[in-house]
């Protein structure tokens, strides 16, 4: 309903003002109807107000003593997402006051043995964790690169990289750890193990028989002669005897910041 007082140009008062939700303050000594409007809009907390209204309590004009509701826009949610950085940086957008971090970490690469296929990477793992926030905050990111399957017969892969984002304020170091390399032995890396969330899961290791393993997100590790694995964070192929020459490789991590 309206107030019946009116900012030119802008509209009714309850066009402008935020309904109170809190405790009413001081009257104000303006009516509407016989409640006074201290007890209808909530007391302005910022210096920032829109244009004066030309009604004053005293010398102070009411757009002064009420919050207005263009002063704390709705947030639009939002999502940032990360294939690579190292030591980045990430800013939390105005008006985000919660957010869903999910880190991913990269595969490690297919081994390659002399005489048979060599040990499939194990699978990247996965943190996620949910933070209050506010704009302006400050996140330091990395995102796990690729990493190499055996390069000739009779070796190993490179074991998976590591994610990782770290913050002083609000305070969290979350770590989601490569999947281990597959070996000429062969046998299979270990499935990546992650820290710092508020849900930690495992990759999936890699087999002695060459598949790689798949990443805490699901995405699948290589198959067949050296195959890499599917981002974000599979494992690679071991390569296959008088195939290829060469283990899969183990793929990159991810990491999303989501605001709401």
């Amino acid at each position: 309903m309206a107030t019946g007082f009116v900012v030119s140009g802008r509209g009714d008062l309850d066009a402008l003002f935020k309904a109170r939700t809190t405790a009413a303050g001081s009257n104000t000594g303006f009516l509407v109807g016989a409640q006074d409007l201290a007890q209808r809009f909530e007391q302005r907390g910022a210096a920032t107000a829109i244009a004066a209204t030309g009604f004053k309590v005293g010398a102070t004009d009411l757009a002064q003593t009420f919050q207005d509701i263009a002063y704390t826009p709705a947030f639009t949610p939002v999502t940032h997402t990360y294939t690579s950085g190292t030591g980045s940086t990430e800013t939390v957008p105005a008006g985000a006051t919660s957010c869903v971090i999910t880190v991913h970490g990269g595969g490690g690469g297919g081994g390659m043995k002399l005489s048979a296929t060599g040990g499939g990477g194990g699978g990247g793992s996965r943190v996620i964790k949910t933070v209050a926030v506010s704009g302006g905050q400050t996140f330091t990111y990395t995102v796990g690169t690729n990493a190499a399957g055996a390069p000739t017969q009779g070796s190993s892969g490179t074991a998976g990289r590591a994610s990782t984002v770290t913050s002083a304020s609000p305070a969290i170091n979350l770590n989601a750890g490569g999947g281990g390399p597959g070996t000429f032995t062969p046998t299979g890396g270990a499935g990546g193990t992650a820290t710092g969330g508020d849900t930690n899961t495992s990759g999936v290791a890699g087999l002695a028989t060459g598949q790689g393993g798949a990443s805490a997100s699901g995405a699948a590790g290589g198959t067949g002669d050296g195959g890499s694995g599917v981002i974000p964070g599979g494992g690679g192929a071991g390569g296959i005897a008088n195939g290829s020459g060469a283990g899969g490789v183990g793929v990159r991590g991810l990491i999303t910041f989501a605001y709401t």
